[in-house]
């Protein structure tokens, strides 16, 4: 035999031993979790998963479990089911009210410790994640991701993430934010704004279009609708419009002796439909409602970064902006004497590049 010959058969030798090494699970006989819930059960944390049955086609299980730490609920699930569970598919993981506003530390610590957790939504509810994980189990297995995927995508929701998730928890001068899971009148899941927190705890909820205007500030995609009142030739209507691409800049500058927030917003729009009394064919309806606009954004943008400041939240990441200049900068004492004494200014700049025909 050649050198050659003898080269190739060391490999396949080595190959099947190699694969002979690596575990083997049978889909049939695994429980792959994709949905997880965690909330509080009086004294003990409650967890709830999902996983398909592919022994029966289309059919998904909601199974509970109660603990008194999260590193016992693994064991807890796996004693009421006929196969061992695999955590490593999991692609949403949601928050109870309780849990989150008594702290998350607990919950976030053990599953920031399992390598087995790859890419997975982070979100919140209103209540009990058992009411969305029940009423997801007639849904596709992805069904709650790909929900909050679209909204992310182009529905003004700001990325959120297992790895977004370390970063604002475990990084300073930035505090956490989940997107809020509700099922609404009609028993659909939608999403509901998002949660706030401070350090482990829920500390705010904003609504659908605050959740817009944060992401404005933080990220890429500033793909979304925002609705504004417009008063303009005599007439009043709720206006949408719809971010298709743009840009920001938030700097953190001096202004007579106190720290100012200047955010800088350029946004191109679209508009689908138009009420009959504007025609921004018109120079003069289009600056009236260039106008309009951006002084909503704006101010709304301003009054949403004064709530923030005054529940003693920063999801915009100031401190990390003002920590660049600040070599001896102490986080607690930018919260506690810096940030509340910061001022704000928003600046926005509209560029319309798709007009509606009027109705």
């Amino acid at each position: 035999m050649t050198n050659k010959s003898f080269v190739t058969i060391g490999f396949v030798v080595i190959s099947l031993i190699l694969a002979g090494c690596v575990p083997n699970n049978i889909i049939n006989e695994v429980s792959l979790m994709h949905n997880v819930g965690y909330d509080e059960d009086g004294e003990m944390l409650k967890a709830s998963v999902v996983y398909p049955k592919y022994t029966e086609r289309n059919k998904s299980t909601l199974m509970t479990a109660v603990a008194k730490n999260p590193s016992s609920l693994h064991e807890e699930l796996g004693h009421k089911s006929e196969f061992p569970f695999e955590i490593g598919q999991v692609r949403l993981m949601i928050f109870g009210d309780n849990l989150s506003r008594n702290g998350l530390a607990e919950v976030l610590d053990t599953i920031c410790k399992d390598p087995k957790i790859g890419m997975t939504r982070m979100v919140i509810t209103d209540g009990s994640p058992d009411q969305i994980l029940s009423k997801s189990l007639n849904e596709s297995p992805l069904f709650l991701m790909n929900l909050i995927d679209k909204s992310i995508e182009n529905e003004g929701i700001p990325e959120s993430d297992i790895h977004v998730m370390f970063d604002q928890y475990f990084g300073s001068g930035i505090d956490m934010s989940f997107p809020n899971l509700i099922v609404d009148s009609k028993g659909n899941i939608k999403v509901d704004g998002m949660g706030i927190f401070k350090d482990d705890k829920l500390i705010l909820k904003i609504s659908d279009k605050e959740t817009f205007l944060l992401k404005l500030m933080t990220d890429r995609n500033k793909r979304g609708v925002y609705s504004f009142n417009l008063n303009m030739n005599g007439h009043e209507g709720n206006i949408g419009v719809r971010t298709i691409d743009g840009k920001h800049k938030v700097k953190v500058i001096k202004n007579n002796l106190r720290e100012q927030v200047n955010v800088s917003l350029e946004l191109d729009v679209k508009l689908d439909t138009l009420p009959k009394w504007i025609n921004l064919e018109k120079k003069k309806d289009l600056k009236l409602f260039k106008n309009s606009l951006q002084k909503s954004i704006s101010n709304d943008t301003e009054l949403l970064l004064k709530d923030f400041q005054t529940n003693g939240v920063d999801p915009l990441g100031l401190g990390r902006i003002y920590k660049i200049n600040h070599k001896n900068w102490s986080e607690q004492r930018f919260y506690e004497r810096i940030y509340p004494n910061m001022t704000f200014d928003v600046n926005t700049k509209i560029v319309v590049r798709q007009t509606g025909v009027g109705k």
